[in-house]
């Protein structure tokens, strides 16, 4: 009687099951990625400092005491010092009202909460950000973050975006360095906010 069903086994070599095993757990953990850039610094004046930066949450409104209307989002960055010496981190963000190339139409302002993010928030609304207690209380002022990362560890800050009119499209925003100047990046508009100096 012939067997019209015949099955093979699939044997795998040692080195073929190792490349596979590899690419599986890589791609678990890109997938476990909930950041939205990366950015590895190995130059002598930015050597052991990594950025990552957040996709956004919100686009809610937000109403002023006056009756102005915002759009706003969330975002977080996570900086960490992989140095033996400490980084000392200054955000300054002006008060003042900006447009970018994208959306000429559109006011954008900047905020920095002085309020410390965990990843324990990430899944929260906002990220864990009473943003709208904090708007109340900001929403005309510059913002100004200044502290410092000790060897072997990570700050994460927020960072808040509003508009007086919606965006079409997505927002990406997050911070670069440049040297040891700190940019921050709204859809690829760069904007001078600050700088990060190791402390030797």
């Amino acid at each position: 009687m012939v067997n019209l069903f015949q099955y093979k086994t699939k044997t795998y070599s040692p080195m073929k099951f190792f490349i596979i095993f590899t690419l599986f757990l890589l791609s678990n953990t890109l997938m476990g990625q909930n950041f939205h850039t990366e950015f590895e610094y190995d130059n002598g004046i930015n050597k052991g400092i990594t950025i990552q930066n957040s996709y956004p949450k919100g686009g809610q409104r937000f109403t002023t005491t006056n009756g102005k209307e915002f759009v706003y989002v969330t975002f977080w960055t996570c900086i960490t010092n992989k140095s033996s010496s400490n980084l000392a981190l200054e955000v300054d963000f002006s008060a003042n009202s900006f447009v970018i190339p994208s959306e000429p139409n559109i006011n954008f302002n900047l905020f920095i909460p002085n309020s410390e993010m965990n990843l324990e928030k990430e899944k929260l609304p906002n990220y864990g950000l009473d943003i709208i207690s904090f708007l109340d209380e900001n929403i005309n002022k510059p913002s100004k973050l200044k502290t410092v990362i000790e060897p072997n560890s990570s700050y994460l800050l927020y960072s808040v975006v509003i508009s007086d009119e919606g965006v079409n499209g997505t927002i990406r925003a997050g911070f670069e360095l440049q040297q040891d100047e700190l940019i921050y990046k709204l859809n690829n508009y760069e904007i001078n906010c600050g700088k990060i100096v190791i402390k030797n």
